[in-house]
């Protein structure tokens, strides 16, 4: 199998669920550092990031799946 074969299959299975690994304050903390430091066009610092946990986290799937129609399978 050549190399763009191998890349082709490459697959990744991730155990995605509810359950925070690390506190709420320290994902909202990276991220906020992330965001800021992530450059941008001519230094406008116009990244926007909406982090959604909990109800809120149900609430934007909830309207994703509506949104799509269907098309987006719920896990």
């Amino acid at each position: 199998m050549g190399i763009l074969e191998s890349i082709g299959k490459r697959r990744t299975y991730y155990q995605i669920n509810k359950e925070l690994p690390v506190a709420v304050e320290k994902i909202r903390k990276v991220v906020e550092q992330a965001t800021e430091l992530t450059p941008d066009a001519f230094n406008m610092k116009s990244a926007r990031v909406v982090l959604a946990l909990g109800a809120k986290q149900d609430a934007l799937w909830d309207a994703v799946y509506d949104a799509f129609g269907g098309i987006v399978a719920e896990p």
